[in-house]
């Protein structure tokens, strides 16, 4: 049996959007499968639960043609849950709190970290003019005493909730310009020609930033005292949601996606950085060198959440971020938005 995969760029939902479609080879033992897009907030390894599970062949275990997709932020893909255009996504908690503060009630169905790994990273010529610290940056003033300019996938988005959280902390939340650039290979090119001060990075990003000496980190969330600093205790900063009426709908499609993420989880347990990177990176990363790709496995491997579960104290440590005069999302009971139930059947079936 060969795994044949295709790359193709595609229009979905709000945003213009990268899919990847994967197909299996059975010779003359074609069995029909359910062609099913889900979504991922970045083309990064912060997306390799779902990532893995297609690359993999969980999905296809499942009964799963699998089409992933990102429309370059978790908002896009928050819009292509509403739409209908979507059915399932890995985003940032964020996403189905909102849409259940807006009339379209949403689950959390599993975590897949115990924390968001977001950067706060400053550019060099700032950080030689000795700004270093969150607090630096809310107090910047640039030519003609103008905000930072702080990069972001989009407004919404986990970059976003991130950059505006760590400023309220500080008490400076109205000192910044949120500039929403998209991609990650857009918010390093903005990064590079000096177009924004500050950039919210996820791992990757990191990466590269740091190896190309192009800034230093203010905040780095995989830093224990930074984030104890700012956030106090660990929360899911990426989980699998749903639309409720599409899990009540399908509950039997719900298991199936479960099954394959949580697989996943264990794959990455188990499994080098270098073994994924030799999975993923080729169809889901080729822009990216393969041992930068394993490395940030490797770095997001101490933060990713094999257990899968979301406690009640988890989210009501998470909701201290999600619920806010900044996010202006409502607050909603645990009970109305996890449900484990999912997971525990993956569990029992799957060890």
């Amino acid at each position: 049996m060969a795994l044949s995969m295709n790359r193709r760029a595609a229009l979905a939902g709000a945003g213009g959007s990268l899919i990847w479609s994967f197909s299996w080879d059975r010779g003359h033992a074609q069995t029909k499968e359910r062609e099913l897009l889900v979504g991922i907030p970045v083309e990064t390894n912060n997306s390799l639960p779902v990532m893995l599970a297609a690359a993999a062949g969980y999905f296809k275990a499942e009964g799963i043609n699998a089409r992933v997709s990102t429309g370059a932020s978790g908002t896009n893909a928050r819009q292509q849950i509403a739409s209908g255009d979507m059915l399932y996504t890995q985003g940032d908690p964020l996403h189905p709190l909102a849409l259940s503060g807006a009339g379209r009630p949403a689950r959390m169905l599993m975590g897949v970290d115990t924390r968001a790994s977001v950067a706060m990273m400053v550019h060099k010529d700032l950080w030689a003019q000795g700004i270093r610290t969150v607090e630096d940056v809310g107090r910047y003033k640039g030519p003609g005493g103008a905000k930072p300019k702080i990069g972001i996938t989009r407004v919404g988005a986990q970059t976003w909730l991130y950059a505006l959280a760590l400023l309220q902390r500080v008490g400076l939340e109205d000192n910044a310009n949120y500039i929403s650039l998209g991609s990650v290979s857009n918010l390093v090119a903005a990064f590079k020609t000096g177009q924004v001060d500050v950039v919210m990075a996820n791992s990757l990003l990191y990466f590269t930033i740091i190896d190309e000496k192009l800034g230093e980190p203010a905040f780095n969330a995989t830093d224990t005292d930074h984030w104890n600093k700012f956030f106090g205790s660990n929360f899911a900063g990426q989980v699998m949601f749903a639309l409720e009426s599409q899990i009540k709908a399908d509950p039997a499609l719900a298991q199936s996606v479960v099954n394959a993420i949580y697989r996943a989880m264990q794959h990455i347990k188990k499994t080098s950085a270098k073994e994924i990177t030799e999975l993923v990176q080729p169809v889901f990363l080729p822009n990216f060198k393969p041992d930068v790709a394993a490395r940030e496995v490797e770095f997001l491997k101490p933060i990713f959440d094999y257990d899968c579960a979301i406690t009640e104290l988890q989210y009501n440590n998470g909701g201290k971020l999600w619920f806010s005069e900044g996010t202006k999302v409502k607050a909603q009971p645990y009970k109305d938005m996890v449900d484990l139930s999912f997971l525990e059947k993956a569990k029992a079936r799957f060890g």
